[in-house]
C-alpha cells in the first residue's frame, strides 16, 4: 500500500468552494496531462491526498483510499455524466458546475483516462502542514530514490516538484502523514 500527494490547481480549489463541494472525496480522475496526470502505480489500497500550496504553505485538503480503478467513460456512463458530441472537458467543466453544481468534484476538468474511487474524507482548504513537518516529507518514484518538497529561491516551497504526477510518498513521510491527518 502507498500514499500519494496530487497537486489541485488553485483554481480548481476555488470552484469547488463556489458550488459548496465539501466532498466527501470520492473520485480522482487520471488523465494525459499535468492538471490531471496519470494515475501511474497507484492501485486499490492506496491513499490519495489533494493538496494545495498556498504562499509557499502546504494544504492537504483530504483524504481517500482507492477501493477500484476504472476506465473514466465507465464511471461517468454510471454516474449519468454526458460529453456531449464534439465538447472538451476542459470548456464542458465550466458548464456543468454552473448547471449542474451538484456534480462538483465528479466533472472532470480536463482530458481524462480513468478514475479512481474509494472512501473518503470531507474537503478542508484550511489544513495547512506545518513547515517543520512539511520540510520532513520526502516523495520519489521508489524506497531510496524518495527526496524533498522543493522551494523557491526565498525558501518557500514550490509548487513545481508536486506538479504533474500523483507523487508517492515515502513509508516515513505517509506515516507522517497519517498522523497528521488525525486532527484534519
Amino acid at each position: 500500500m502507498n500514499s500519494y500527494f496530487i497537486l489541485w490547481p488553485t483554481d480548481w480549489c476555488k470552484r469547488l468552494v463556489q458550488v459548496n463541494d465539501y466532498g466527501p472525496f470520492e473520485v480522482v480522475y487520471g488523465g494525459p496531462h499535468t492538471s490531471v496526470p496519470s494515475l501511474g502505480k497507484v492501485a486499490a489500497g492506496d491513499f490519495i491526498y489533494p493538496v494545495s500550496i498556498k504562499n509557499g504553505e502546504l494544504f492537504i485538503l483530504g483524504r481517500m483510499q482507492v477501493e477500484r480503478i476504472t476506465e473514466a467513460d465507465v464511471y461517468l456512463k454510471e454516474q449519468n455524466i454526458i460529453r456531449p458530441y464534439g465538447e472538451m472537458w476542459d470548456t464542458l467543466a465550466t458548464e456543468l458546475l454552473k448547471t449542474r453544481p451538484d456534480l462538483g468534484l465528479r466533472i472532470p476538468r480536463t482530458c481524462i483516462d480513468n478514475v479512481a474511487t474509494g472512501n473518503g474524507t470531507k474537503f478542508r482548504f484550511d489544513f495547512s502542514v506545518p513547515t517543520e513537518v512539511a520540510d520532513k516529507l520526502l516523495l520519489g518514484p521508489k524506497a531510496g530514490q524518495e527526496k524533498g518538497l522543493s522551494k523557491s529561491k526565498d525558501g518557500k516551497l514550490s509548487h513545481v516538484a508536486l506538479q504533474g504526477h500523483y507523487r508517492r510518498l515515502s513509508a516515513d513521510s505517509a506515516a507522517i502523514v497519517a498522523d497528521l491527518m488525525q486532527t484534519f
